[in-house]
């Protein structure tokens, strides 16, 4: 009899403890977050910045190839892009991406990756097009639909020469 109530107890004590860490699981805040820190006289990035929801707007969407990175502070004054992509008829995935160049919506597909940079304050935007980047993508997760569920990206990039000031920078996006 003892051992039945033993068995019992403990059946009952891991239940209760799998319980919790579902709810708590799927209580918690997704993860997001957008960073970098400039050298002096990069661009368009400069200085250091950093985003992180929920207090900041953050979001990671994959269009035409790219998936791209939206953050902007919740007054909307200040904002942020990144996009990503591979390159021409590969499919974005886990890596790393040196030689990475600009590729705007309407420009051909590049044997080389794919990076763009914007950055907007209440005094304008300015986004580089003569970009040279590098950039690693440590987890990259998309739903069934397609959707872009986690992402963990870091990237360095230089606006104008290779051997410019650049800037680096972090993502964390989970939802």
């Amino acid at each position: 009899m003892k051992l039945s109530y033993v068995r019992t107890v403990v059946a009952v004590a891991v239940v209760a403890a799998v319980s919790g860490m579902t709810t708590t699981a799927a209580n918690a805040e997704p993860v997001s977050s957008f960073g970098y820190t400039s050298e002096p006289g990069a661009s368009p990035l400069s200085g250091t910045a950093e985003w992180s929801a929920p207090a900041d707007e953050i979001d990671v969407w994959e269009y035409s190839g790219a998936v791209k990175v939206d953050a902007a502070t919740a007054d909307g004054w200040e904002s942020a892009r990144v996009e990503l992509s591979a390159p021409a008829g590969e499919q974005l995935h886990e890596g790393t991406y040196t030689g990475a160049r600009f590729r705007g919506q309407t420009a051909p597909q590049l044997e080389t990756p794919g990076f763009f940079v914007v950055r907007s304050t209440r005094s304008g935007a300015l986004g580089c097009i003569d970009v040279y980047a590098d950039f690693t993508i440590s987890r990259l997760t998309r739903a069934a639909d397609g959707t872009v569920t986690d992402l963990d990206a870091t990237f360095n990039q230089r606006c104008g020469a290779a051997d410019g000031p650049g800037s680096h920078g972090e993502v964390h996006f989970h939802r």
